[in-house]
């Protein structure tokens, strides 16, 4: 009779996000495997499809909406008896039982709060969807939206909030905690007055205060996308969390201009588009493998060194609506004409908005490429957990000193490895920069290392 769909866990961690559009109306007649909605992550925009054929029956939700694993998203008429589901009714009784669980705690905060809040009458809390007063308003909270919101339901200030999440997110677990602890103590002991002050204090980061000496048309302003807030959240928590040290080389790739050249028709018979890209991911790996810092991670919630033995190599991929950053399953197990094809397909998702959530998850390493806008040294930012990127440069036409102590003109790759001083020392970057470099000159002995 009907099938609800529902918001189901996305990959590692996306469990939350917000709905882009809807793909379907009500009427609208699907197959099994049509789009149905576009959801916004912080890592990416991602279609879900129908598991089911059937007719549109409601739409349960709206643009722009913040949905979590188990809200309802459409209702199809799948022709079936009965009711059925993609996410199962437990979670929505889970949900139940946590607002039961929250409600129990709200109704014994008054007693606790009884005496703060009769010497603070003038500055109520602001419990019914009301901005929670910071004492520390330019402080630099992590915390999903939803979580933001439920701070701002309970009247907690989440700047005061002790983080328990993985590299320091605030989770609602932790709003419970401290409202039970003691919510309403910071708006107690401040003067009403500081408290407007506080409340209409701007969000952390840079405030651009309208110049006006130009007439009033001189500036223009207009909100960021989603995906490029997503972008710049990541990239600023990115740099938060690691102390990065970047380090350059030139790799002299006229062997493998070469080799490339030699290949390329054997690859273009397969319908395979074969581009420097799979020799630097056969390099990466390679050096992933004589230097496995570089195929790790740092828990910060336990402290732990996380050494991986997969290697999953990540391709950043610039598209028109944003940065997306899929990664090559198990690299190491593929040939050379198999990444090149992989790549090509990942691009192609990328730029479709169809990429899955599991293909951008789980990654090792990730490889920046400029090189095709004629980009040269830079450097890149570590996608976290990762803890080291590689930037691939131009392949610049330069003369060249050879083994004899010429000069000749040679063909040299710009390379740049940012890398987590955490973990990684310069001179152990600079070792296997090397290294790489090393590889990518010879392609004879990099099909023999990698």
């Amino acid at each position: 009779m009907a099938y609800k769909f529902r918001l189901p866990e996305m990959g590692e961690g996306l469990t939350e996000g917000d709905i882009a559009s809807f793909l379907v109306k009500e009427g609208d007649q699907v197959k099994d495997g049509d789009p149905l909605v576009e959801i916004q992550t912080d890592k990416s925009t991602t279609q879900l499809v129908s598991p089911v054929a059937g007719t549109i029956k409601k739409i349960e939700a709206k643009e722009d909406d913040h949905v979590e694993k188990g809200n309802d998203l459409v209702l199809i008429d799948d022709g079936k008896d009965g009711v059925s589901t993609n996410v199962e009714d437990e979670d929505a009784e889970d949900a139940d039982d946590s607002a039961d669980d929250t409600a129990a705690e709200e109704s014994s905060a008054p007693v606790e709060s009884e005496a703060p809040a009769a010497s603070s009458a003038p500055a109520p809390a602001p419990k019914q969807g009301g901005v929670a007063p910071l004492a520390e308003p330019n402080k630099l909270v992590m915390a999903m939206p939803s979580v933001r919101q439920y701070a701002r339901d309970k009247g907690v200030d989440i700047s005061l909030v002790q983080p328990s999440g993985n590299h320091g997110q605030v989770l609602k677990e932790d709003i419970d905690n401290f409202n039970g602890a003691a919510a309403s103590a910071p708006a107690a002991s401040a003067p009403a007055a500081n408290a407007t002050v506080a409340a209409s204090a701007p969000a952390a980061g840079n405030t651009i205060k309208p110049y006006e000496g130009a007439g009033k048309d001189a500036e223009t302003r207009e909100p960021l996308s989603k995906m490029r807030q997503i972008i710049a959240k990541n990239m600023r928590e990115s740099a938060d969390i690691s102390p990065m040290v970047t380090v350059f080389a030139n790799a002299e790739v006229s062997k493998m201009m070469a080799n490339r050249k030699k290949y390329k028709p054997v690859a273009a018979d397969q319908g395979i588009h074969l581009t420097f890209l799979p020799y630097v991911v056969k390099a990466l790996i390679a050096m992933m493998k004589k230097y496995p810092e570089f195929n790790s991670s740092i828990d910060d919630s336990t402290q732990e060194l996380v050494q991986k033995h997969y290697y999953n190599i990540g391709i950043a991929t610039s598209t028109d609506h944003g940065l997306y950053n899929p990664n090559i399953k198990n690299a190491d197990s593929k040939s050379m004409f198999e990444i090149a094809k992989e790549i090509s397909d990942n691009a192609e998702a990328a730029e479709e908005n169809k990429l899955s959530p599991e293909s951008m998850v789980h990654g090792c390493m990730t490889i920046s490429n400029i090189g095709s806008m004629r980009g040269g040294w830079f450097t890149p930012i570590i996608n976290q957990p990762e803890v080291a990127i590689l930037g691939m440069g131009t392949i610049a036409t330069e003369p060249v000193v050879n083994a004899d102590g010429e000069i000749v003109v040679g063909h040299n790759m710009k390379l740049s490895l940012t890398v987590d001083h955490r973990l990684i020392d310069g001179a152990l970057a600079t070792e296997a920069l090397n290294y790489l470099k090393k590889l990518l000159e010879d392609p004879e002995l990099l099909m023999m290392e990698g």
